[in-house]
């Protein structure tokens, strides 16, 4: 009689590993889902990234070739004007 009590404590025991060990089993797998949607994040965020940093880079660019045109046509209209006043004053 005395053993068949041990055995009964053993078997819930055992079953209570079993359920945690299932629990583990299932988080595990939880985790393996939620590490593979980080991983796919990353990239799709290193991808955004790098187009980010294209983009500033060609409207640096831009920016520069805009200032020197800038210059340009002031020195344009400044001809023009000197001109018209030259044209004038004939």
């Amino acid at each position: 009689m005395e053993n068949s009590a041990r055995f009964d404590r053993l078997e819930a025991k055992i079953d209570k590993l079993a359920e945690a060990m299932i629990k583990l089993i299932e988080h595990d797998t939880k985790l393996d889902g939620l590490v593979g949607h980080n991983v796919t994040q990353d990239n799709r965020l290193n991808r955004h990234s790098e187009t980010i940093d294209n983009h500033a880079i060609k409207l640096a660019t831009i920016g520069k070739t805009s200032g020197t045109n800038e210059w340009f046509v002031r020195i344009l209209i400044a001809v023009l004007v000197s001109a018209a006043a030259f044209m004038l004053r004939s």
